[in-house]
């Protein structure tokens, strides 16, 4: 009991703001606006389901487009190379592992100091800080109308939240607990052969992904469900801001995958493999990446993803392996929607 009691002495105010977010959370959930939302997703399912039926229009569309559909070409052409490199090295990389040979280590950084409960601060401050800037928007939104775009808002709000969230995850390993950069995944060592780990790593994912997609796409066909397509794709094919597009595929591809890599495997990995070991952390780590990355379709995909990423972390000692593939990724996600978007796919 004195334990307990300590403990709330000592965390009393991060307990305050986690009193705070699940209120603000409970507000939110028994608001007007949560109908509206349910509205705006079944909107985004029934655009989803007309996708299926223009695809004669879209079609229609390549062929009047000799250049886009050249692209198109190219792009099936690429993938499909990729996807046969990807099954050789997928049985290289699984005959090295059985026989042990195996070796990539760029560095062994000490065992992180900060706990599962300095994982929760880093979540709970993150949190609260989004609820304060949701506030804070719909009061200078009245003074700068520019604030009233979902997009606008959407990509500030990442923005300052990924910020925030370096200087909280520094703060408490860096400054608190005086470890290094190395202690997060953060090291230049052998850096171009990481970066070469990296994307021999996602191209041998593909075929792996390839397989759960067909096998996703067989259940959907099966079940009838027609997933919504996720915000930030229906920002890029709909926004026409040239400008805007730019900061938004470049943070999408670039810096979004560096912070979630910092948090991720560099802060959140780390944490917990104190804890659970490598196994159990690669696959809680993934769990929860992939529920924040995606829809009920997405989910195993994006998990496969994070357990090659947690995986690179793991055998490298480095993020840049990880965060090679997770840019790498993005930037195909990213290059995918916009040659949807010059179809008209929109």
């Amino acid at each position: 009991m004195n334990k307990v009691l300590n403990f709330v002495n000592k965390e009393r105010l991060y307990l305050l703001i986690l009193v705070f977010v699940l209120l603000f959370n409970a507000i939110m959930f028994l608001s007007p606006e949560k109908a509206e939302k349910v509205k705006k997703a079944k909107a985004g399912q029934e655009l989803s389901q007309d996708l299926f039926a223009r695809r004669p229009d879209i079609e229609e569309s390549l062929r009047k487009n000799g250049p886009l559909m050249l692209l198109f070409g190219m792009a099936t052409m690429l993938i499909l190379a990729m996807l046969m490199l990807g099954t050789s090295l997928d049985f290289i990389i699984f005959s090295s592992l059985l026989s042990k040979k195996f070796d990539i280590r760029s560095l062994s950084p000490p065992a992180a100091k900060w706990t599962i409960w300095d994982l929760c601060k880093v979540i709970i401050l993150f949190l609260f800080f989004g609820y304060i800037l949701i506030i804070a928007e719909a009061f200078w939104a009245r003074i700068f109308p520019i604030l009233k775009s979902d997009n606008i808002r959407m990509i500030i709000n990442t923005t300052i939240l990924d910020i925030l969230a370096v200087v909280f995850i520094i703060n408490l390993s860096i400054v608190q607990y005086k470890e290094n950069l190395e202690a997060l995944g953060l090291s230049v060592k052998n850096f171009f052969k990481n970066v070469f780990y990296g994307i021999v790593g996602y191209i041998a994912l593909l075929p792996v992904l390839a397989v759960i997609l067909a096998v996703t796409a067989i259940i959907i066909s099966i079940t009838k469900y027609v997933p919504e397509r996720q915000p930030v794709v229906e920002m890029f094919l709909k926004e026409k801001d040239v400008a805007f597009l730019t900061y938004s595929s470049f943070f999408a591809a670039v810096l979004g995958p560096i912070v979630e890599e910092l948090f991720f495997r560099g802060f959140m990995y780390n944490a917990l493999k104190k804890y659970t070991g490598v196994l159990w952390s690669v696959v809680i780590t993934a769990a929860i990446f992939a529920t924040l990355h995606s829809h009920v379709v997405g989910f195993l995909p994006i998990m496969a993803l994070g357990i090659l990423l947690a995986f690179l972390y793991e055998k490298t000692g480095t993020l840049v392996s990880s965060m090679t593939v997770h840019i790498t990724h993005n930037l195909s996600m990213v290059f995918l929607v916009f040659l949807i978007k010059q179809a008209g796919v929109v």
